[in-house]
């Protein structure tokens, strides 16, 4: 294959640092620019401006033999779809217990003056499945089993962000290419690491970015990225802070942790990364952003309610998080190992909701179900349904029956608890009358 094309599928894989996949099922697309020239894609007719740094050639980089000119940006596209799994029998060196390491590796070497702000598991630089996709037929499968990271971060009150993409490739180290690195650094034992410090002016916004790659001779090819870009910022007056919260001996720091590369045994006791959870259909501006002490308080609570009782969970009933992509949400899910009751517990608590009206049995809608509602007396609404499901989970498999039983709580402020359990017969759910005590507990308030 020629060297343009190994560029080619080079941006690619650099491209992930700053493309986390959310869901399936979705487009992934854009435009990648090498910097040739002062890039400028506002002529083009329906695309909005995206403007890099004029790149200078020939030039001279550190640590670079020789350097080959910039190459054009291209457009870019690929399908992803599927069930998204730790689990992929085609990336063999990565797995949950895996990306649990790797996380707590990159949380542990970021410097003390810099912290992540509250927000939900998934934006805590917690390491994702590895996506499936579709890509165009001219490039080879190698630009699959990438596994990528995000936060937000905060320093000296100025907020950033960093992304991390970690893969296993079976390719020679891209070259030097000017425009793509100011620097390159070789180690003893064969690493390289590349190092960059650049902006780019989207709509006119510009972002600051510093990268350090790193190619290991075990195959491993770590991305870190930090920008000025608080993504994380609802506001857009403040999307953008001027600082970038890492230095470039700081991200490199991150990038040679050993926790990181693909050759790396997993600790024994690393437990399973959190279980990412969502909290319903309320609103999402409804009530001020939670704080630690917001959660703190909420998960004592719970911490109270589930004293001295009988049942064991595989973590503390006091385990609340941010619901994803939310700030004024938490919720939880929690394994109940009691046997007979195995299963899975479940919390949520929001707000935004409305108290379901008096049910009018004469209303073509009535739903009887509606009517076993609990209308307590300081006007809050005490709902309590079950559901079954059976399925199988690949054909040709026997179906698996699953019963659950649902408590909701909803008050006249809009606030509503939710709390369920559910089992794979023959063990049974947690009884009603255990899920309404947990939703009637005093102090859920947010």
């Amino acid at each position: 294959m020629s060297d343009g094309a190994d560029r080619r599928k080079d941006r690619w894989t650099t491209a992930l640092v700053v493309v986390s996949i959310m869901a399936c099922g979705v487009i992934v697309a854009g435009l990648l620019d090498s910097g040739s020239g002062t890039a400028t894609v506002e002529d083009a007719a329906g695309l909005p401006s995206y403007v890099t740094p004029t790149v200078e050639y020939p030039v001279d980089i550190p640590g670079c033999a020789t350097v080959e000119p910039p190459s054009e940006g291209e457009a870019f596209a690929m399908w992803v779809g599927g069930e998204q799994s730790y689990d992929n029998p085609r990336y063999p060196w990565f797995s949950a217990l895996k990306a649990s390491a790797m996380t707590a590796a990159v949380q542990g070497a970021l410097p003390e003056a810099v912290e992540i702000p509250l927000v939900s598991p998934t934006e805590s630089l917690l390491f994702e499945p590895i996506p499936e996709y579709e890509q165009p037929p001219d490039v080879e499968d190698d630009f699959g089993g990438v596994t990528s990271a995000r936060g937000p971060l905060i320093r000296d009150s100025s907020p950033g962000s960093l992304w991390l993409s970690v893969s296993k490739a079976d390719r020679p180290i891209p070259p030097c290419v000017a425009g793509e690195l100011d620097s390159r650094t070789t180690l003893p034992d064969g690493t390289v690491l590349d190092a960059d410090d650049t902006w780019s002016e989207y709509e006119g916004h510009r972002t600051l970015s510093r990268s350090v790659a790193g190619y290991f001779p075990d195959g491993t090819w770590i991305h870190a990225n930090a920008t000025d870009e608080n993504f994380a910022e609802a506001d857009p007056g403040n999307k953008y802070s001027g600082t970038i919260p890492l230095t470039l001996d700081e991200l490199t720091a991150i990038v040679l942790r050993p926790e990181l590369r693909v050759s790396t045994p997993v600790p024994s006791g690393t437990p399973p990364p959190p279980t990412s959870c969502g909290s319903g259909i309320g609103s999402e501006d409804d009530g001020p952003a939670l704080t630690r002490a917001d959660l703190d308080r909420l998960n004592a609570v719970l911490d109270g309610a589930w004293r001295d009782r009988n049942i064991a969970l595989s973590k503390p009933l006091g385990s609340l998080q941010l619901a994803e992509y939310s700030d004024n949400a938490v919720c939880e899910s929690v394994d109940v190992t009691t046997p007979g009751s195995e299963g899975t517990l479940r919390i949520s608590i929001e707000g935004g909701y409305t108290v379901p009206p008096e049910p009018d049995k004469y209303d073509p809608s009535y739903e009887p179900q509606a009517a076993k509602a609990t209308r307590l007396p300081d006007g809050s609404v005490l709902e309590r349904r079950e559901g079954y499901t059976s399925a199988a989970s690949d054909p040709g498999e026997p179906a698996v029956d699953e019963a659950g039983r649902y408590v909701t709580l909803t008050w006249p402020s809009g606030i509503r608890v939710s709390v369920s359990s559910a089992s794979t017969l023959p063990a049974t759910p947690l009884p009603y009358e255990l899920l309404e005590s947990l939703a009637t507990t005093p102090g859920l308030e947010l």
